[in-house]
């Protein structure tokens, strides 16, 4: 592969040029690799479960919406290096090292020789869209987002999720608020098809959350909208380690495959929306790990 996996993903993900520099991760042992990209796990999980909802009221019979959603994401500054240790002897006083966000690799010296890591992106924030299609039937919402397969050089990669969502204020007509549950399932998954060993790659996000919102609507043009959820993200890669150090011979040479959780659990939502007859503009902010502040734009009938 002429790109690195990391690279992939993140061009995959925002644009097809924001990135000149590679990222190995082919370069870093299996233990220092989950490190590397756990800050990783925990954005795609921040970014799939944003900017799913702007108002908690959904047609008791039937209604369609399709939504533009951007996202623009603030990495804290916990995100962007990570205390290597590389199980090496004379190796207990490495200083800190990038991860994916980050800027400068770290450089070591154990006694098995220099160990050299990757630098990172070097991201401060990240900027990001999606578009999203739902329907709903009686009280019930829903949602849908899907990018079919598809291939660049030797990688294929596709993604799908979903969302349903329930009024459950319906059964209560003298609330003053409309009140909906929610769960939402995201999937990203990229493959090599690299016919040579060493550039196996294969990686599988997935991102599960549920939340209770709640809405109002004032003279039937403003929302104010809020919610609580509940949200885990979990990045499943595999990878060809090179040992280019030479430093890891006993490591080296096989394909690993990786489970990393993102840090993600609890978020607060707040917002406020304008509906324009079948038009309707929304913004708002979501207090979690990486906080992400969002904008929306959907035809809705």
């Amino acid at each position: 592969m002429k790109k690195s996996i990391l690279i992939f993903i993140i061009t995959f993900l925002i644009s097809q040029n924001i990135f000149a520099q590679g990222v190995g991760i082919d370069n870093l042992p299996p233990q220092e690799a989950v490190k590397y990209v756990k800050p990783l796990a925990t954005y795609l999980g921040t970014f799939f479960n944003t900017g799913v909802y702007h108002n908690a009221d959904v047609p008791d019979l039937f209604g369609f919406k399709f939504s533009i959603v951007g996202t623009y994401t603030y990495l804290p500054q916990s995100d962007k290096s990570f205390k290597p240790n590389p199980g090496l002897e004379g190796s207990e006083n490495f200083e800190s090292t990038a991860t994916i966000f980050g800027t400068q690799g770290g450089y070591f010296l154990s006694n098995s020789g220099f160990v050299v890591y990757p630098s990172g992106l070097g991201l401060k924030n990240i900027p990001l869209g999606i578009y999203q299609v739902a329907g709903s039937l009686f009280g019930t919402e829903l949602m849908i987002r899907y990018f079919p397969n598809i291939k660049q050089e030797d990688i294929k990669a596709g993604l799908w999720g979903f969302g349903l969502k329930h009024e459950i204020s319906r059964y209560f007509p003298l609330l003053p608020l409309d009140i909906s549950v929610q769960i939402l399932y995201n999937k990203l998954y990229l493959e090599s098809t690299s016919s040579d060993p060493t550039d196996y790659v294969k990686f599988d996000t997935k991102n599960f959350a549920f939340n209770v919102h709640a809405s109002k609507t004032f003279a039937g043009l403003f929302v104010v909208y809020g919610g609580l959820q509940y949200e885990s993200s979990t990045l499943d890669i595999g990878y060809y380690f090179k040992d280019p150090d030479g430093v890891f011979p006993s490591l080296a040479g096989r394909v690993y495959n990786l489970k990393v959780d993102g840090d993600n659990h609890f978020r607060f939502t707040v917002g406020t929306a304008l509906q324009l007859s079948f038009f309707v503009l929304n913004f708002d902010a979501n207090l979690t790990r990486q906080t992400t502040l969002s904008a929306g734009m959907s035809f809705e009938f």
